[in-house]
């Protein structure tokens, strides 16, 4: 707290700045005389009204920081001259490290009351679901789709690892097989496999992120013929998940019929570790002639690596859906399966888009909002920094304690700012998946209901 010992040397400096801003012709025994008739009182209500109340930084909550009015000088008001100024009698009168930090924020603290206020009122409200059908099905609609539906399936050797139920690789395989096992009977589907050549190891990378191939091309299930493709490969090396998405878009373009869906899904236990453009791979992808939609399942993944195989999904206007063991695996792909066919699967494509492009919205709305703050957030560590950096070469004080506490201040706000964003997309990513999950469950009961009705 700053105590009457600053009170009284500072209000002559303030006096002094005031005088000569409001008259250039002012002389000194203008503002001698002006000194004069400043009692210690007087000058304790003067430091006060120009600074203000400085103990409302002294918290220790990023959130009560964000809450607390700026200083007087940021934005269109920022002088640092006049904040050098009284900075340097505020030294000059002995203050403290914490008056100088708390003086240095009531000056220049940026204002960050209304990122805090869109984090106070960030609320997740997706829409109700749409008209339900009558339950009538068109089954000759459905039987002139056709459905192509591709597996890029990850062999990097990071899937060796195990899982609570067996073996990443193991289990995933039996998850795919029993997948594509239960599709239409007239459904095209294909396996490409990557990371399996190579090695983990630097020597081998080049030939690991060169490795992608289409092992079970696309054409109807066969069971015992899709089950050596599997055996064909174990997990080896890189994770080249951009390459294997650019050569998918050439699998699928050799498919020539109009009445076509294509639907890829990649099962990735991480992120691309080859160097390419995932992101970029799957937004050509669904913008090319194909329109095939790129869907993730993300298995056993990190939540440091989640955010590029979401942003991958979102970029294919496809699906995330994470699982974290073999029947997780089994169960994601079961529902999208089940996802894919009668009228009800319209219905329920139809409120998925919808719910997922609120999500979207959500997502990036917290994205720029965060980057705002933050940038915000290093502009004023910079300012700060700035100012104390003239005042140190300005004066014999060591101010290293100030600076620490100037970072200090910056990397919790920062953290601050990126826990509660990344909370509210994890908030809006959860439930949007679990109003698409009870969409498409809602769907599924209803397509078996239509088909005990045919019965």
């Amino acid at each position: 707290m700053v105590k009457n010992s600053v009170f009284a040397a500072l209000s002559f400096s303030i006096l002094l700045i005031s005088a000569c801003s409001d008259d250039p012709s002012s002389d000194e025994p203008d503002v001698q005389d002006d000194v004069e008739l400043t009692d210690e009182s007087d000058d304790e209500n003067e430091y006060e009204e120009v600074l203000g109340d400085i103990e409302r930084f002294a918290g220790e909550d990023p959130e009560e920081w964000m809450r607390t009015e700026p200083g007087t000088y940021v934005g269109d008001d920022y002088d640092e001259q006049i904040i050098l100024d009284t900075m340097e009698q505020v030294i000059h009168n002995g203050a403290d490290d914490e008056e100088v930090f708390y003086t240095l924020l009531d000056l220049a603290a940026e204002d960050f009351r209304d990122y805090q206020a869109f984090l106070d009122g960030a609320e997740v409200d997706y829409s109700a679901a749409s008209d339900r059908p009558d339950g009538e099905v068109d089954v000759e609609d459905e039987d002139n789709l056709q459905l192509n539906v591709q597996v890029l399936f990850d062999a990097s050797g990071s899937m060796a690892a195990s899982v609570s139920d067996g073996v990443k690789i193991d289990v995933a395989k039996d998850a795919v097989q029993d997948f594509l096992s239960e599709m239409p009977e007239s459904t095209n589907v294909s396996l490409r496999v990557y990371g399996h050549k190579g090695s983990n190891q630097r020597e081998g990378k080049e030939e690991s992120c060169a490795g992608t191939e289409e092992v079970y091309p696309l054409s109807g299930y066969d069971e015992e013929s899709f089950r050596e493709a599997l055996d064909q490969f174990e997990p080896t090396g890189y994770t080249p998940i951009a390459a294997s998405i650019e050569a998918a878009q050439d699998d699928l373009a050799a498919q020539d019929d109009e009445n076509v869906e294509n639907i890829i899904y990649i099962v990735s236990d991480g992120e691309e570790t080859c160097g390419g453009d995932p992101v970029q791979a799957a937004e050509n992808l669904n913008g090319s002639d194909i329109e095939a939609v790129v869907n993730i399942i993300g298995f056993d993944v990190s939540e440091e690596e989640q955010e590029q195989l979401i942003e991958i999904a979102n970029a294919g206007q496809g699906e995330y859906l994470p699982a974290d063991s073999g029947e997780q695996l089994a169960q994601a792909l079961r529902e999208e399966q089940e996802a894919l066919v009668s009228e009800w699967r319209d219905w329920s494509v139809e409120n998925t888009e919808g719910n997922r492009s609120e999500q979207l919205e959500y997502e990036e709305q917290s994205r720029e909002m965060e980057s705002e703050m933050t940038e915000l957030s290093r502009e004023e560590q910079d300012n700060l920094s700035s100012i104390l950096q003239t005042l140190t070469e300005a004066s014999d004080k060591d101010l290293r304690e100030v600076e620490d506490m100037i970072r200090n201040r910056g990397t919790e706000l920062r953290s601050y700012m990126g826990d509660e964003s990344r909370d509210f997309r994890r908030e809006a990513r959860q439930e949007g998946i679990d109003q698409r999950r009870e969409t498409r469950e809602e769907s599924r009961d209803e397509r078996s209901n239509v088909g005990d009705d045919d019965e």
